[in-house]
């Protein structure tokens, strides 16, 4: 990064970044706020026509499709990483290279996983989380299913990641939102003919609706962007693509491992009523951090932009923002957590299971950490310095591993939820927080204070 001084070119940029982050911001909080009132929805429909243990269950086992964030194997975040430099360049060859470059890695990932993922479903998806009421085939199918969107999450990525790169994550947003209004219709017409689906309508339901968005984005985008024919892939790209993907190789592989060994500890150590309380509280307080997340995306692609044209007065006036932006939320969740007792009867019904404080408020905390990380996490991300801790946080996440499995021996579900709650808040907590003060150092003094002179003029 040079340290030249600021233009009125580069202020009208800023004032640029600061109206697509809040267009972004308010399109993206309205669609997840629609989306999360679906998914609440959601819960009481499949809940009284399953069963707890059942719901439990496919909840445990859903979740299993959101592991395609993990199974990309890093590509996804340095393909959204060359995107938003791309884009920032001016650089229109360039960015449809990378995109289609990146494109092809990850459907070389997606097959692989599904030439792995679908014969381990079917073989050992009942050793891992046997269904409460038996049928073993319908049980393997569900776990064919998820087994199979798993992989097919992989390549469908890219077009959420392109829409994010190029501060259109509004676009991604709006179609999450009306993927989950039509699940939840679904849901309601079946319950509304009196049809009682078993658990594979259900897991059909879920698992699709979370690759529909990155689907549309992928046909929606390149049209919009006036990519006409088919883009062609640059070897030499997905080779830097791979190796900028390496660092958060061994960081995304922990986290899948720990994602999906959460379900099964809770399941295994608790029972599935304490899975089903688990995904409960997932559900309430999931739409806070998600909305939260929502919030802040789009100025991950913005402090690229801002990297590149050298601005640090707009990126350390926008972590500031995002740190303010953040209180509220926790305000909230904290809220929440404290008038549970008396929001979940008129939600779920009078005869509903209330999550026991034991797993309420390790999970509470577990998601007030992760909402206080994400401002750190987000300006990593744009410095390009998150790969920088990939190490230290796949340590972390395996030691959590191994306390939600001791943790669980000794004290069953609460001993999981502490475990999870103690590695993020800390383990994986304090290094966000010291990898972005060093971050913030790093950046040239001298370009800020020209910076700040020049906004005082």
């Amino acid at each position: 990064m040079s340290n030249r001084a600021p233009t009125a070119d580069s202020h009208h940029a800023g004032r640029q970044r600061w109206w697509r982050v809040g267009q972004n911001a308010g399109a993206q909080i309205t669609a997840r706020v629609i989306s999360g009132l679906c998914q609440l929805a959601l819960v009481p429909l499949i809940l009284s026509r399953l069963g707890v243990d059942s719901f439990g269950w496919i909840m445990a086992l859903t979740t299993f499709v959101g592991l395609s964030q993990f199974a990309d194997l890093g590509v996804a975040m340095a393909l959204q990483q060359a995107l938003s430099e791309a884009w920032a360049q001016g650089d229109d060859a360039s960015l449809r290279s990378v995109y289609a470059s990146g494109a092809r890695l990850l459907t070389f990932l997606g097959l692989g996983w599904l030439v792995i993922s679908v014969p381990a479903a079917w073989a050992l998806g009942e050793h891992v989380l046997a269904s409460p009421g038996g049928g073993v085939e319908n049980a393997r199918i569900c776990w064919v299913v998820v087994a199979a969107c798993l992989a097919a999450g992989v390549p469908l990525s890219a077009g959420t990641r392109l829409a994010v790169a190029l501060q259109l994550g509004w676009i991604a947003a709006s179609w999450t939102a009306l993927t989950s209004v039509a699940t939840l219709v679904a849901v309601w017409l079946l319950a509304r003919m009196g049809a009682h689906p078993g658990a594979l309508t259900y897991v059909v339901l879920l698992s699709t609706g979370q690759l529909a968005p990155g689907l549309i984005c992928g046909l929606h985008l390149p049209r919009r962007l006036g990519w006409h024919g088919r883009p062609i892939a640059d070897w030499g790209e997905i080779h830097r693509l791979r190796r900028a993907a390496l660092p958060f190789a061994s960081q995304n592989l922990a986290g899948a491992l720990l994602q999906a060994a959460t379900p099964w500890a809770f399941a295994r150590f608790g029972g599935y009523a304490a899975n089903a309380a688990f995904a409960i509280l997932q559900r309430l307080f999931g739409l806070a951090q998600q909305a939260h997340a929502l919030l802040l995306s789009p100025i991950w692609p913005a402090y690229a932009e801002a990297q590149i044209r050298d601005d640090r007065a707009w990126i350390t006036r926008m972590f500031r923002y995002s740190l303010f932006v953040t209180l509220p939320v926790v305000a909230g969740v904290l809220l929440v957590a404290a008038v549970l007792p008396w929001i979940l009867p008129p939600w779920l019904g009078k005869d509903t299971l209330i999550p026991p404080a034991g797993i309420t408020w390790p999970v509470v905390l577990w998601f007030l950490t992760s909402i206080v990380g994400q401002p750190f996490v987000l300006l990593l991300l744009g410095l390009g310095r998150f790969q920088r801790m990939a190490m230290q946080v796949m340590t972390v996440h395996l030691l959590t591993l191994a306390a939600m499995i001791g943790l669980g021996k000794w004290l069953g579900a609460t001993g999981v939820a502490l475990a999870l709650a103690g590695g993020l808040t800390l383990g994986v907590l304090p290094l966000y927080i010291r990898e972005a003060v060093l971050a913030l150092r790093a950046l040239p003094q001298s370009a800020s204070t020209a910076e700040a002179q020049a906004a005082k003029v």
